[in-house]
């Protein structure tokens, strides 16, 4: 089984995992990576990888967010990704997911359970419905194509 299959499996057992207290960014994921109280889309992404594969999200990179444990920014990963040629254009389940909202820099990324025909099927830290990328919850959600920035294997 692949490391991004692997990793999906770990994101999908902590689906309903919400922050506590709500707004506060507090969660078992921050506190494994050593980041608690921020941002943790990119650090649930992290602990998936490296708790169910065994894989560490931009290992070596020097970069903002970059810790022994993974990666806590989205723009770090993204870049990490790109120039490391691990950038795919048709998603697999566990592949990473990186959304841009609004056309700046990246906003936020999640793991690819499947594409359909007119999206993709993710799970995600730090998202609700009504907050894309800081709702305070692990959820599955169905996204929209135009969204996505970029995907990317971990091989």
């Amino acid at each position: 089984m692949s490391a991004g299959r692997r990793a999906l499996a770990e994101a999908l057992r902590h689906v309903g995992v919400r922050e506590s207290p709500p707004g506060s960014n507090d969660t078992m994921f921050g506190r494994w990576f050593g980041a608690n109280g921020v941002p943790w889309c990119a650090i649930f992404a992290s602990y998936c990888y490296d708790v169910g594969a065994g894989a560490v999200l931009c290992r070596g990179w020097h970069g903002a967010g970059v810790g022994p444990r993974g990666v806590a920014y989205v723009p770090t990963l993204a870049a990490w990704l790109k120039a490391t040629h691990r950038t795919v254009e048709e998603p697999a389940p566990g592949d990473l997911v990186v959304f841009d909202w609004d056309g700046g820099l990246p906003d936020h990324v999640g793991l690819v359970v499947r594409a359909t025909a007119s999206g993709l099927e993710t799970v995600e830290g730090n998202t609700a419905a009504g907050n894309d990328s800081d709702g305070g919850e692990v959820m599955r959600r169905t996204r929209r194509l135009p969204d996505v920035a970029l995907f990317g294997r971990y091989t």
